[in-house]
């Protein structure tokens, strides 16, 4: 399977989209390692329906409030018709398990006919006696030290 075609390009950003400056060093480690594996890379894939502030407000102020209530994938991976989800922390905690479990239900949802096949924590470190436990979750965990 050929790489993604602007996997060139992924890999000289700065900064990815919903990303801070340490979190997009992590996803470019991740893409410099397994980036060829994949069909197609989205960054800061919005899921869920949001929350709208109802008719009182202009379609505009709708929208941006819909979008900024959405909970939203650091990265979905297509690979054929699957997708890995994949989250990224500085230091991977806890906080990862419930984002990942419930961004796996929202994906379904909205994509039946493309199966979560793997959730995915990258980072730079994990906390110390909760890395068994995050994967006990069904969560791989893969860290990226500087």
């Amino acid at each position: 399977m050929p790489p993604p075609p602007n996997l060139g390009i992924l890999l000289t950003q700065i900064q990815y989209p919903g990303s801070t400056f340490v979190e997009s060093e992590i996803i470019r480690a991740w893409l410099n390692r397994h980036g060829a594996e994949y069909d197609e890379v989205q960054f800061n894939v919005r899921l869920g329906e949001g929350t709208d502030p109802g008719e009182d407000y202009t379609e505009e102020i709708r929208r941006m409030s819909i979008q900024i209530t959405q909970k939203r994938a650091d990265l979905v991976a297509r690979i054929a018709d699957q997708v890995d989800l994949v989250e990224c922390k500085v230091r991977i905690g806890g906080p990862v398990v419930g984002q990942l479990l419930l961004y796996r239900g929202l994906w379904h949802r909205l994509h039946p006919e493309l199966p979560v096949r793997r959730l995915l924590a990258i980072g730079r470190s994990v906390v110390p006696d909760l890395a068994d436990l995050i994967e006990e979750q069904g969560i791989t965990i893969e860290t990226f030290p500087r």
